[in-house]
């Protein structure tokens, strides 16, 4: 166990931010997957679209509830890795600043993923 740094606690706060993200996502998914129909939530519809003008509603869920299954998993994996790498020091035998910033660059390509499938569905269901 490695001691308790500022930027341990730091990455620690991100994870757990992703999980409370992740998890709200994957709530949301079998919400709306098991009503067949669009739930109040501020994670699963593209910015500035509003669920009662949704064109498809069962095409859009079809679409997007795959895909933040996958999302919400994959965040919580990566979560975990932030913890696991934070306090056992995983990635110690690494230069620091790539160990430091694998947290990071590990989330940024998840985060495009997410943004870039939010922006389709705004494009084809709105």
């Amino acid at each position: 166990m490695q001691e308790l740094s500022s930027s341990n606690a730091l990455v620690l706060l991100m994870a757990a931010m992703l999980v409370w993200v992740c998890v709200n996502i994957l709530i949301s998914a079998v919400r709306l997957n098991r009503a067949c129909q669009l739930i109040p939530s501020r994670f699963i519809y593209p910015s500035n679209c509003k669920p009662e003008l949704c064109r498809d509603v069962l095409g859009f869920i079809r679409f997007i509830t795959p895909r933040l299954i996958v999302f919400g998993l994959l965040g919580l994996l990566l979560a975990v890795f932030f913890v696991v790498n934070e306090m056992t020091g995983l990635l110690s035998a690494l230069p620091a600043w790539f160990s430091d910033g694998v947290a990071l660059f590990l989330f940024v390509p998840l985060f495009v993923w997410y943004v870039i499938f939010i922006n389709k569905a705004a494009k084809r269901f709105w």
